[in-house]
């Protein structure tokens, strides 16, 4: 998920470190923000002056643009966000929370934040979250950040949970006031609609980055990630800069995809496992010969169960690396009729029926190997 595109170490005297962290696509997976939380609080230990965040189009999962902020909010060295459109695509309301949080933040002249339709990855959240703390805390620490930005506060509940559109307008070049209360009809003109609320479909947002800029939600519009640093490093940035690149990705997807397959070769094992035991053996065979077919029959069903528990234990060591796994729709073959239960309780439902099949047929298949 991460790779190194410079090498690292304490730069030349008189030159500013800077940890540049490109993260690509959507924040969905635990494990993704492990990582960048990794990041963040090693800085000081290697020696990096602050870390520039690159978020590229996408969304964040509420739940981990919680985590993540508060990791900003708390790492050693200051974080910098420079929002990006990655292949012509448009960042979030996540990413430009997290910018919002930020100790500076820019966005690329030709990034639009722009989304329509309920936050990502819902179902793929814990399911022990507490949604109402996490919307305290998350509303709280984005008031504040828009207070010491010199932004509406306002924005807050706008960003978050809107409860009608929100709504702004250009007081003179480059820069914008929020338009309070309801809006006649016929009014409308000349007013930017930033977010609106689609009940229980989320909500429809679009911030240019004109807008973003005026409304001091970031710092300044820069094309480059190199102009960045130099303006969050201030004078320090001018005398010399050196920045160390490497880039983080999602691979939540394909790794639902590998537990998947993972299990269905666990059950695919046992069954053939099974299948072995029960095959009929040659009749007519002297008694040496069929209890020499009969350990061969024992030993062909062993590897087949040693198969599907490497495949369980490989399926085990993923969901323990990413969890949202046991939060997809488990392939249980083991329900029981008219019981309602959680994704997490299906798939320990599944694990348990599995590996007790492996079992119950490796304990035969042992016994009918020793005679």
């Amino acid at each position: 998920m991460c790779f190194a595109m410079a090498a690292l170490g304490m730069g030349r005297a008189g030159t500013a470190e800077v940890l540049h962290v490109r993260v690509v696509d959507d924040i969905d997976s635990i494990a993704m923000v492990r990582e960048l939380v990794e990041h963040l609080d090693q800085a000081s230990d290697r020696g990096f002056e602050g870390v520039l965040l690159e978020l590229q189009a996408g969304r964040v999962r509420d739940d981990l643009a919680w985590r993540l902020g508060t990791a900003i909010a708390d790492a050693p060295r200051p974080v910098w966000v420079w929002l990006t459109g990655g292949s012509g695509e448009h960042a979030g309301p996540g990413q430009l929370e997290l910018a919002v949080l930020a100790e500076g933040s820019w966005i690329d002249p030709q990034t639009t934040v722009a989304w329509e339709g309920p936050a990502a990855g819902a179902a793929l959240m814990p399911e022990d979250l507490d949604a109402r703390r996490m919307g305290r805390e998350r509303y709280s620490s984005l008031w504040v950040a828009l207070e010491r930005r010199g932004a509406a506060t306002r924005l807050a509940e706008g960003l978050l949970k809107p409860t009608s559109p929100v709504r702004a307008r250009w007081v003179v070049a480059g820069e914008c006031e929020l338009v309070e209360g309801p809006v006649e009809p016929g009014q409308e003109a000349g007013l930017l609609t930033l977010v609106e609320p689609l009940g229980d479909q989320g909500t429809r947002g679009r911030i240019d980055p004109e807008v973003a800029t005026g409304l001091r939600l970031v710092d300044g519009r820069e094309r480059s990630a190199r102009r960045v640093m130099r303006e969050a490093l201030g004078e320090q940035g001018a005398r010399g800069l050196r920045a160390t690149r490497v880039e983080v990705r999602s691979v939540l997807q394909a790794r639902i995809d590998e537990a998947h397959e993972l299990m269905a070769v666990a059950r695919a094992e046992e069954a053939l496992a099974g299948d072995i035991l029960r095959r009929r053996i040659e009749s007519g065979l002297g008694r040496t010969a069929y209890d020499r077919a009969v350990r061969e029959r024992a030993r062909a069903s062993l590897a087949a169960v040693e198969r599907g528990e490497a495949a369980l234990k490989a399926f085990e060591a993923l969901a323990a690396e990413h969890p949202e796994i046991l939060r997809t729709r488990a392939p249980v073959q083991a329900e029981l009729p008219g019981v309602e239960d959680t994704a997490a309780r299906a798939w320990a439902r599944e694990i348990e029926y599995v590996r007790r099949r492996l079992a119950g047929v490796r304990a035969d298949a042992m016994a009918q190997a020793e005679g």
